[in-house]
């Protein structure tokens, strides 16, 4: 029974990480100029990763780790797939591999506090916090937002199929909350399609990467991916939409900028840089003040990347080295992504607080290695 266990995890395992690989771009090529943006003095965090480790013994690790603050003093956590084990277990020993999952952390002090993860059962099994309303496949996280009394969230959407990775994406999600602050056991959400994804041959474009709050606007960065154009081919592309235009659900008010002004047309949406990441943060940063766009270098490396810009569209300055994680060098199996800043987590203007992610190829780095799939926590400080 054991060993039929761990033969379906590790192919369930197998075919995330070939959907991370398509998703993320699985690439480490290229020159980044470090000299480019502020030099950054970073050190670990430890006690932001201890209140994930030991809040819940059943919820034993995830992918990514995107925030939203919910107010001044709570924060709701989005991740991708979760490991969820009894509460006798083991470290991982006969874990459930689901989708997705939640947490909601208490802030206050420049310190974590009380966190509570989230997700749901049926038959007395985990399952997905957000099962997939609008087709048989299930919802990854990218970015969200709290958009006066409502909670949105990006994420993209998959299927399986018959290509070669078993699966892939079929489009994208923007979830509506409209009780955040209430138990998410208890929220009203609604899933809505969101009509401008495009697969192609190539790549996919879709929105949520990132998404920021700024003069009455929600900035929606996306990604555009086109691989012919070798390891940098995803460019990050932006949409702004009017606030009220999230509550009336009017995907026709979606603005795209076109690198000269904002047309209506996705099609003339303009490449703000290229080698991106599908998972990003987008932030004002008041010790600069400028907005800061924090991400891995082409979604799958060790070098998180920053880029800085005096408007949300830009233009943005070219891409400076900001931290390079350490964890690649545990394991040739081991890979880093998913840089991304929370900016509520900050004790001063003077601070980002990053998460990045750490995975393996490898099914039985997961139960052997405890220190891989929790989100990474990094403190950088200018200098």
């Amino acid at each position: 029974m054991r060993k039929a266990m761990k033969e379906r995890l590790s192919r369930l395992l197998i075919l995330e990480l070939s959907l991370a690989f398509l998703l993320l771009g699985c690439v480490g090529l290229g020159q980044v100029a470090e000299e480019s943006t502020p030099a950054w003095q970073v050190a670990p965090l430890p006690k932001w990763e201890e209140a994930f480790h030991k809040a819940d013994p059943r919820w034993r690790g995830a992918d990514g780790a995107s925030s939203v603050p919910l107010s001044a003093s709570k924060t709701v956590w989005l991740f991708g797939d979760t490991w969820i084990t009894d509460l006798e277990a083991r470290g991982r020993e006969g874990a459930v591999l689901i989708r997705n999952s939640l947490a909601v952390q208490e802030l206050g002090g420049c310190a974590p506090g009380r966190t509570e993860f989230y997700w749901q059962e049926v038959s007395g099994k985990p399952a997905d916090a957000f099962p997939s309303e609008t087709s048989p496949g299930w919802l990854w996280p990218l970015s969200g937002a709290r958009v006066g009394r409502l909670l949105v969230v990006f994420m993209c959407e998959c299927v399986e199929s018959k290509s070669p990775l078993g699966f892939e994406i079929s489009g994208s999600v923007l979830l509506k909350v409209s009780n955040p602050d209430d138990v998410p056991a208890q929220w009203q959400s609604e899933q809505l399609k969101v009509p401008f994804f495009d697969h192609r041959p190539n790549g996919d474009l879709f929105f949520g990467a990132a998404c920021l709050l700024f003069e009455n606007f929600l900035y929606v960065y996306g990604v555009r991916e086109d691989w012919s154009r070798g390891a940098e081919g995803r460019s990050v592309i932006l949409a702004r939409v009017p606030l009220d235009a999230l509550e009336r659900e009017d995907f026709s008010a979606w603005q795209f900028f076109s690198g000269d002004g904002w047309a209506a047309e996705v099609s003339r949406g303009a490449a703000l840089f290229e080698g991106a990441a599908t998972e990003m943060s987008v932030s004002y940063a008041p010790a600069l003040e400028k907005f800061i766009a924090v991400y891995t270098y082409c979604g799958l490396s060790e070098r998180i990347l920053a880029r800085v810009a005096s408007r949300p569209e830009g233009p943005w300055r070219e891409s400076g080295l900001l931290f390079t994680c350490p964890d690649v060098s545990w394991s040739r199996n081991y890979f880093c992504y998913a840089g991304k800043v929370h900016p509520e987590l900050a004790c001063s203007g003077e601070e980002l607080i990053l998460t990045y992610a750490t995975n393996s190829s490898s099914l039985e780095d997961h139960y052997q290695d405890l220190r891989l799939y929790w989100p990474r926590f990094i403190r950088a400080t200018l200098r």
